[in-house]
């Protein structure tokens, strides 16, 4: 009977630990979330691009003036239209903790396009007129340097392994040619000295203020391709011959590496 008793109380204590324990733990795997996107742009950046640079004018149809000499004689010359350039050059960009605001540094070199240019002459009281074409002496140099302020949108904040940015700049600075170096090479001395005194009558370095914007897309979190193309409105002087010094529009292409 005592056996009895013992074997039913302990089964009942068995019972009572079972129940107070709970149930047997689960062997059920939680898996953690997943990490957040990786952007490949970063806050307090700093940016060294190098690239090659086009650069074509707006003026159009070109430009004209005209001259009259002692005796009476008047020379009028025109340019044709609005030369191009090639060249390259550095930016050096920084971005600030907010990585979507920075500040950029560029400067570029590059070679113009000679002008092909064409004037006449037309004696006192129109005792004769003759016209003949020449063109400057090989092409001339010139140098652009600007600073700017830049927002850029990383989209792969977005877009998981999408790492591009568009970005948009805005900002200025100056122009700096050689282009009213330029010598004219006619068979007439009078109409040489036309062009060249025109062609030298050029305020070479100008202020220009410009706006535009473009892409870059990084392989890594350091290495990234861009494109870009400003407007640039040019400041100052007598747009008068030389075209160069007129409105402008360039376009870049290159590499950057970021810090």
């Amino acid at each position: 009977m005592e056996k009895s008793t013992a074997l039913v109380v302990v089964t009942l204590a068995l019972q009572a630990v079972v129940s107070f324990a709970g149930p047997p733990p689960s062997k059920e795997v939680v898996a953690p979330p997943p990490p957040p996107p990786v952007s490949y742009f970063r806050g307090n950046e700093f940016d060294i691009g190098v690239f090659g640079t086009y650069v074509t004018g707006t003026g159009g149809g070109g430009t004209r003036t005209s001259r009259t000499f002692a005796n009476g004689d008047v020379v009028t010359l025109s340019s044709s239209g609005s030369p191009d350039a090639w060249g390259g050059g550095m930016d050096f960009t920084y971005f600030f903790a907010w990585k979507y605001l920075g500040i950029r540094f560029q400067g570029a070199g590059v070679a113009l396009s000679s002008q092909s240019v064409s004037g006449s002459i037309t004696g006192a009281n129109n005792s004769f007129h003759f016209s003949r074409s020449g063109s400057t002496s090989g092409g001339a140099a010139g140098g652009i340097i600007t600073g700017d302020i830049i927002l850029r949108l990383p989209l792969d904040d977005f877009w998981p392994n999408v790492h591009l940015a568009p970005y948009i700049i805005g900002g200025g600075g100056g122009l700096f040619t050689g282009a009213g170096g330029n010598t004219i090479h006619t068979r007439f001395p009078e109409l040489n000295e036309a062009f060249n005194n025109a062609s030298s009558n050029v305020e070479n370095d100008r202020g220009l203020g410009h706006i535009g914007g473009g892409f870059e897309y990084r392989f890594t979190p350091h290495i990234g391709l861009f494109g870009e193309a400003t407007y640039n409105w040019v400041s100052g002087g007598q747009h008068n011959f030389n075209s160069w010094v007129k409105d402008f529009v360039g376009t870049n292409v290159g590499f950057r590496y970021a810090f």
